[in-house]
């Protein structure tokens, strides 16, 4: 089918998005089951994520039914009971993302059905309360419930946006779907897709691995070596540098294996390359993630060898995984580590990101991006880390807009009046204490026209005696609610120094040392079988060797809610304390919405919180103690004799 250009689509002012009736009894296993309907979830998702981010509006509508409903056979209707109102059946499915939708609840009396968002509801007042001009539209059915949404949407004036690859049909018979959707096709609907939309249709590539990875696939495929295996990813020891480190990029990598496929243009690269054999690559083509996926929740402390991510799933599917989740937990655990050590070093300064023209390469740089303000940071310069995970942006001015103007003064008087709200000057392009009083007497200037001048940046130089000497001018100069702003080659190390100087700094700028981790940048990360058909597994090399089974970790706090230890136990041991592991997915399916990143936020702050005194310090830490339990110990002994 053919899709918009790639301008047309992209959702901006008076564009909201309608999500038709994704509700239990309409998924697989629901009394009126859509085929693969709950493919749609993941994907709208991703589309309700970048109106969420956008301030768009998002409405979701749902079956509300009477237990006597019309539409029922009890009373004659043509469909089995579904969707009865406060029913497991009517609720939307556990992992469809509805953070600040307005939900909208249809065929609510029991003589009126409703296949449509708008019959008998206020979803027409609502979007023009809203000045919504065109609806993007997804969900189920395509041909009952969105036909009928979309045909009243276009009657209403509404333009529409058909998200192809967001719908799913009940198709009673087999030409339903598709003529439904040539009908709001022919109504004037633009269709639309992921990429279309200005999202990546495929957020990694399948054949993003290693050779081996795929060598192994092939040799499970002749073998017919299917069972479940247990893979676990976790850390053999910190660096030296680190007393502790922190959860990252767990939603990384369930976005990755949602979407996990061979598409026919990998397929075609593979039979095509003369390393794969035809056969092996024919079997690929529904290849998909139907496992089980466990983990420590994002902003979770944690320490040497204990699980972070475990997969169970089929061996193929938990063995391909291998590379591309080390990749992406590697990165964000690295950052959010080393940015966890910069909050605890400068509490209540104002910490952000400037990291990415220095990291390795542009998905590098958002996840340093993500992953800092995950741990306490308050924002990033990364202008895409807005759009994509919701991260506050913040930026001044560079140099060269300085070296621009052929004056100082007039640079700055130029960018307050391009940016009254945001009037935070660079100082030290010439010389930062001229700068200051420059700065001094342009403030009189503004007032005048109601512009306050916000901060000023100092970005190299002794910036201890700098800031003290720049806060006198500021001071003198009337100016004592103007905040100072620290950048250049800054880490916690630095940040330590520049407090223990008593820098008068409110904020900081953490570009380089940050994105790269500079003192600690990789990690001894391992991504290991504990488990395969049932049996323990366990690897014996020397220096690598692992410990086995499915496990989890429990963790006790002391009385002052401080981390005391922690136990790493078999999965279903009756130790005490908490138990760290949460299960996010089941049979490929999320089991909940993906969490907010502010949300996120705020559990790595608790989790700094509990802290020991010890271990906050950026000085080396004696180990936090983490404690191997018996039954591992003797399965392992066990496993050791056979």
């Amino acid at each position: 089918m053919t899709t918009a250009g790639a301008h047309d689509c992209i959702p901006g002012q008076g564009d909201a998005l309608l999500i038709v009736d994704v509700q239990n009894d309409f998924l697989p296993g629901g009394s009126l089951a859509v085929p693969q309907g709950d493919d749609v979830v993941p994907i709208l998702n991703r589309y309700s994520s970048t109106f969420r981010t956008r301030h768009l509006p998002i409405f979701a509508s749902r079956d509300w039914h009477p237990s006597n409903h019309c539409s029922f056979t009890e009373q004659n209707g043509p469909w089995p009971p579904h969707c009865v109102a406060e029913t497991h059946g009517a609720r939307f499915a556990s992992g469809l993302n509805l953070t600040d939708a307005t939900v909208i609840s249809k065929a609510t009396e029991p003589e009126s059905d409703a296949y449509s968002a708008f019959e008998n509801t206020d979803l027409d007042q609502r979007l023009k309360q809203a000045k919504v001009k065109r609806l993007f539209v997804g969900g189920l059915a395509t041909d009952y419930c969105v036909l009928n949404s979309v045909r009243d949407a276009v009657r209403l004036n509404y333009s529409v946006v058909l998200l192809e690859d967001a719908i799913r049909a009940v198709s009673v018979q087999p030409e339903d779907g598709p003529r439904a959707i040539e009908e709001m096709l022919n109504l004037g609907c633009q269709p639309a897709n992921v990429e279309s939309v200005g999202l990546s249709s495929s957020p990694t590539p399948a054949t993003l691995t290693d050779l081996y990875q795929l060598a192994m696939l092939k040799s499970y495929h002749d073998q017919g070596m299917n069972q479940t295996a247990v893979f676990e990813f976790y850390i053999r020891n910190l660096p030296d540098q680190r007393n502790f480190l922190m959860a990252a990029g767990l939603e990384q990598v369930l976005e990755y294996l949602e979407s996990l496929q061979f598409t026919q243009q990998e397929r075609d690269w593979m039979k095509h390359s003369g390393i794969f054999p035809a056969d092996f690559v024919d079997s690929l083509k529904d290849f998909r993630f139907t496992g089980d996926v466990d983990a420590l929740p994002e902003g979770t402390i944690f320490f040497s060898n204990e699980p972070v991510v475990r997969i169970t799933a089929p061996l193929p599917q938990a063995q391909l995984a291998e590379s591309r989740i080390i990749n992406i937990l590697q990165m964000q655990i690295l950052t959010a580590s080393k940015a966890a050590r910069m909050v605890l070093t400068a509490p209540g300064k104002t910490l952000l990101d400037f990291g990415l023209r220095r990291a390795h390469g542009s998905e590098a740089g958002l996840f340093v991006a993500r992953a800092s303000y995950l741990a306490g940071f308050n924002g990033s310069a990364t202008v895409s880390a807005k759009p994509l995970y919701g991260v506050p942006v913040f930026g001044t001015m560079a140099h060269s807009y300085i070296q621009a103007h052929s004056e100082e003064s007039d640079a700055f008087k130029n960018f307050a009046h391009s940016w009254p709200d945001n009037t935070i000057f660079l100082l030290d392009t010439y010389d930062t204490l001229q700068a200051a009083h420059k700065v001094v007497a342009l403030a009189r200037d503004l007032k005048k026209e109601g512009i306050s001048i916000h901060g000023v940046r100092l970005d190299s130089g002794d910036l201890a005696q700098l800031a003290k000497e720049v806060r006198s001018i500021l001071d003198k100069g009337g100016l004592k609610n103007t905040r100072i702003f620290a950048s250049g080659n800054l880490d916690e190390y630095a940040l330590e120094q520049l407090i223990a100087q008593q820098a008068p700094i409110d904020g900081f700028g953490i570009g380089t040392r940050l994105a790269v981790s500079e003192d600690a940048p990789t990690l001894e990360c391992v991504y290991k079988m504990q488990e395969y058909d049932g049996r323990p597994q366990r690897k014996r090399s020397e220096g690598k060797s692992t410990w086995p089974g499915k496990k989890q970790v429990f963790r006790t706090l002391d009385a002052k809610g401080k981390m005391q230890e922690d136990h790493l136990a078999i999965e279903d041991e009756p130790l005490s304390g908490e138990p760290l592991m949460k299960p996010y997915m089941c049979q490929g399916k999320r089991l909940n919405p993906p969490v907010p990143l502010e949300q996120l936020h705020k559990h790595a702050a608790r989790q700094l919180d509990q802290l020991p005194k010890s271990l906050s310090s950026l000085k080396p830490a004696p180990a936090y103690p983490v404690h191997i339990s018996q039954k591992i110990r003797e399965l392992a002994d066990h496993l050791d004799k056979s």
